[in-house]
């Protein structure tokens, strides 16, 4: 039987489920931040750089976890019975098989990383591959009918009881490394259990070679470019770590990090929601450009402001979260905040292109993009970790350009188009920038503290930003996120509308 999409137009399941997936991400970055801040401050770089380089290999074979599976089922147009069963019974197998696999391969991943002490951290992280397996149906299954509500309440207690309780509890008691190897653990199981129980399907064991193969058609295209995305993605942290040493690697990767934010709370939010929505209008070019066109402007008044502030604000912001032992993530972070913005807005272009289906025609871009990362990393690695992000940023603007002509032609919009709704973010930026430049400096001759002067940077620089949003959303092109807004966020909104119209008519 087919599986029915849940009740409601697209347009309202897409704007609640945004919602919820908005709210999970500022609940779990409240949580990561103040987790992060607790363990930096706990653990030393060395430990974040071992177990970063565990991830590097143990995200290598994530995509294997499941080829694509959980994607397969979201993006596929009907979807029966017999599919549900052999995709569970497949990832249950597949995630076992991985596992095994994983452990045995980890002595040879710590020789080529040159780290002996990441051989039981990646055996110890192996196991989350047999943990997510039984989950992987019910995941897609929720994102298939965009219910990111349920997923919100999973994702936040599974960090809480994963990071905020078990890592930060081990740490206290001097278990290093291994508070966030068991803080991960934790965090996996209780997720793969809590989504299992979410939502029931057939649990039969089935492996139907028509409905597999059909599944992995697909699939196998997203897993291949999940996997090739990896490696552009932690290729500069390997290239970190095995040149340069797990404590250069454990600052590169907090500097990292705090350039993702703009990401992880705006373009994963969005990219997250636009492919279930758009896998269901995928034949509509009309509706995929308009979706596409907007959520770039929104992304873009997020993360062009938000990385302006952080790169001028770092020199003090890193020292005041994380202590003064982590100073040496300023010059990275400082060069990678540029780089970010265009990373923000490259992930919508993917999500574009796997709703229609251009899974292979996103690969070999994918793959241009890590070979980029690697050669700029290798290259960059001769002046340390600001040459590691140069040569980083450099492969990022590449990926902007490849993915954004992409979705451009899958949806017919043209480039003038699409750099025009980047322009008032830009505008806006550097209106932010100049405000929390002069801040920074008045502070400094002052003589204030790095906590007081980044406090000030933040809080000074949200008032250019906040207008600039205001008077994005007066526009007319932004009246469905419009007439989605709080009350309080209306009226001035309203306002600006007014004004913008009388200046037109003057």
């Amino acid at each position: 039987m087919n599986v029915p999409p849940a009740a409601g137009s697209l347009t309202d399941r897409s704007a609640r489920a945004a919602q919820w997936r908005l709210a999970a991400s500022l609940a779990g970055g409240v949580l990561q931040l103040a987790s992060g801040i607790l363990l930096a401050r706990l653990l030393a770089p060395v430990d974040f750089g071992v177990m970063a380089l565990a991830l590097v290999f143990h995200g290598l074979v994530q995509p294997l976890g499941d080829l694509g599976i959980g994607n397969a089922i979201v993006q596929r147009a009907s979807l029966t019975e017999r599919h549900l069963r052999t995709a569970f019974t497949f990832s249950v197998l597949l995630g076992i098989t991985v596992m095994a696999g994983l452990m045995l391969a980890a002595p040879t991943a710590a020789v080529i990383a040159r780290e002996p002490a990441m051989t039981p951290v990646l055996r110890a992280l192996a196991v989350s591959f047999a943990l997510g397996g039984p989950s992987v149906v019910a995941r897609g299954l929720l994102r298939r009918a965009l219910d990111f509500r349920r997923q919100f309440f999973i994702d936040v207690a599974a960090y809480v009881l994963g990071f905020g309780v078990v890592a930060v509890s081990l740490a206290l008691s001097g278990f290093g490394v291994w508070s966030l190897v068991w803080g991960s653990l934790v965090q996996s199981a209780f997720s793969s259990t809590a989504f299992f129980a979410a939502l029931r399907h057939p649990l039969r064991a089935l492996l139907a070679q028509p409905e597999l193969g059909e599944l992995l058609r697909f699939g196998a295209g997203t897993a291949a470019s999940s996997c090739v995305n990896f490696v552009a993605l932690n290729g500069d942290n390997f290239v970190a770590g095995r040149w340069l040493g797990p404590a250069s690697l454990g600052l590169y990767t907090r500097a990292y990090a705090l350039m993702n934010v703009p990401h992880t709370y705006a373009a994963s939010v969005v990219s997250s929601v636009l492919f279930p929505a758009f896998a269901q209008v995928q034949g509509e070019p009309e509706r995929l450009r308009r979706g596409y066109l907007l959520a770039t402007q929104v992304t873009a008044m997020v993360a062009a402001p938000a990385l302006a502030t952080l790169a001028i604000a770092a020199p003090h912001l890193v020292p005041a979260l994380y202590g003064a032992q982590w100073i040496g993530a300023v010059p990275p972070l400082q060069i990678l905040c540029v780089a970010g913005y265009f990373r923000a807005l490259y992930h919508l272009g993917g999500a574009v292109a796997q709703s229609a289906g251009w899974v292979y025609h996103e690969l070999w871009r994918q793959a241009a993009y890590a070979a980029l990362v690697i050669a700029g990393s290798l290259i960059g690695s001769r002046y340390g970790l600001a040459g590691i992000a140069t040569g980083v940023s450099v492969a990022i603007f590449f990926m902007y350009a490849a993915t954004g002509q992409l979705a451009l032609r899958v949806t017919g919009a043209p480039w003038r188009r699409y750099l025009r709704v980047q322009a008032g973010a830009l505008a806006t930026a550097a209106a932010t920038c100049a405000a929390a430049l002069s801040i920074r400096v008045g502070l400094e001759e002052y003589g204030a503290s790095s906590g007081i002067i980044a406090a000030a940077i933040l809080a000074g620089a949200s008032i250019p930003w906040t207008l600039g949003f205001l008077w994005q959303l007066s526009g007319p092109d932004l009246d469905l996120l419009r007439s989605r807004l709080p009350g309080a966020c209306a009226r001035p909104v309203e306002r600006l509308r007014t004004l913008r119209g009388a200046q037109r008519r003057a």
